[in-house]
C-alpha cells in the first residue's frame, strides 16, 4: 500500500488538519487502515470518505486530524442511530448496576438473618446446658424369673 498527501490544509479555528491522501492498493482500503497510515493517534482521526475510480486502483481519502479530543467532540456530530444505541447501553448498565447493588443489600440482610439466628441458637444452646437435666431413675423391673416359675407350677 503506498500513500502520498496531495493536500494538507491546517485549520486553527477549528483545532484540526484536513489532509486529502492518495493510496494505491488492489483493495479498498479500510478506514483503520486509513488511520494508521496517516500515523496520528486513531482517536483524533475522522475520515471523512474514501473515493475510488472504476477500474483504477487509486483511492482518494479525506480525513480530519483533530488536535485534541475536546475540539473532536465539540465539531463532530454524532448519528440519531448511534446516540440511541449509546444511550441505551447506558441504560442498560445501570439497570444493571442497580441490580448488582440489589443483590448485594439481598446478600448482605441474608447474612444478617443467618448470624441473628446462629446467636439465638447459640443462646438456648447455652440456656439448655444451663439448666439441670431432670434426673430419670431407671425403672427396676421385677424380675421375670420368678414370675415364669408361679407360672409353671400351676
Amino acid at each position: 500500500m503506498e500513500s502520498k498527501i496531495i493536500k494538507q490544509n491546517k485549520n486553527l479555528f477549528l483545532e484540526r488538519e484536513e489532509i486529502i491522501i492518495e493510496i494505491k492498493n488492489s483493495v479498498t482500503p479500510t478506514f483503520d487502515e486509513v488511520k494508521t497510515e496517516i500515523g496520528k493517534p486513531a482517536e483524533l482521526i475522522v475520515i471523512k470518505k474514501i473515493n475510488t475510480n472504476f477500474g483504477k486502483q487509486s483511492f482518494m481519502i479525506e480525513a480530519v486530524v483533530y488536535d485534541n479530543v475536546e475540539a473532536k467532540e465539540k465539531i463532530e456530530t454524532v448519528p440519531q442511530k448511534v446516540k440511541k444505541k449509546i444511550e441505551a447501553e447506558k441504560k442498560d448498565q445501570e439497570k444493571a448496576e442497580k441490580k448488582a447493588i440489589e443483590e448485594a443489600k439481598k446478600t448482605e440482610e441474608e447474612a444478617k438473618k443467618a448470624e441473628e439466628e446462629a446467636k439465638a441458637a447459640e443462646e438456648t444452646a447455652e440456656v439448655v446446658e444451663e439448666t439441670p437435666a431432670e434426673t430419670v431413675e431407671p425403672e427396676v423391673e421385677a424380675p421375670t424369673e420368678a414370675v415364669k416359675d408361679e407360672e409353671k407350677t400351676e
